[in-house]
Formats: structure tokens, C-alpha cells, sequence
């Protein structure tokens, strides 16, 4: 995943987390509800911290630019906050599709301020 002039592997975004309140707490199933914390630290130093309420709402189609999926809806609401004095409050929705194991798409508002990210390509590594 490239973002800005940095580039991330989507292998760190969605490695297994060893995390009491992990991002996503298996199995996910409709109507399952857990605490996502984390504490991290960015790449010039700044650390923070998030706190969410999360709660499965749907397991349905979805389309992407990449795609029809088959997708869980994921919503986390709480705070983000950071060590330059940051604090805000956080809603998010992702879309997990489990047959690719990897979002496809992720809607983030921090008061006021809207950010998303969405699949726009995908091959199968499986398929010849």
C-alpha cells in the first residue's frame, strides 16, 4: 500500500495482532461485539493510542472497485488520541471480506474529517 512517498506492506496491516482487544476478534459472526485498543507508533516517533467499541452488523455482497465481495460490516466508535496532543473521536466501518482475508474497504470520520480506503485491484494468487 503506497501512502504518500511511504509505502507499507499489506502484510503488516493485516498480520495477526496478540492482543486481548484485537481489530478483528474470531470468529466474526452478525451481532458479535468486543473492545479494540491499541497503542502505536507512527513513523516520525509520534505514539498514541486507540480505543473502539466494535460490533459486527452484516455479512452480505459488496462491491468495490476490485470487485463483489462477500463481505463482513465491522463499526468501531471511540477515540484516537496522540503524544503532539491530539484527541479526537473515532467512527469507523470496515468491510472484511474473509474469502481474500483482508479489508476491502475502510470508512474512518475523526471529527469532522473523512478518509476512506477501498480495493481497486485484485488477482487471485490461486487462479492460473
Amino acid at each position: 500500500m503506497i501512502i504518500g512517498k511511504d509505502t507499507i506492506p499489506v502484510s503488516d496491516i493485516v498480520k495477526p495482532e496478540t492482543s486481548k482487544t484485537p481489530k478483528y476478534k474470531w470468529p466474526l459472526e452478525v451481532g458479535k461485539k468486543w473492545k479494540y485498543e491499541k497503542n502505536w507508533t507512527s513513523q516520525d516517533g509520534t505514539t498514541g493510542k486507540q480505543s473502539q467499541d466494535a460490533e459486527v452488523l452484516s455479512f452480505k455482497e459488496e462491491r468495490v472497485g476490485a470487485g463483489t465481495f462477500m463481505a463482513y460490516t465491522i463499526e468501531y466508535k471511540g477515540t484516537v488520541s496522540n503524544s503532539r496532543g491530539y484527541n479526537a473521536q473515532t467512527d469507523e466501518v470496515w468491510l472484511y471480506a474473509p474469502g481474500i482475508k483482508n479489508f476491502i474497504k475502510m470508512t474512518q470520520t475523526q471529527d469532522g474529517f473523512l478518509y476512506s480506503e477501498e480495493l481497486i485491484r485484485y488477482s487471485n494468487p490461486n487462479k492460473k
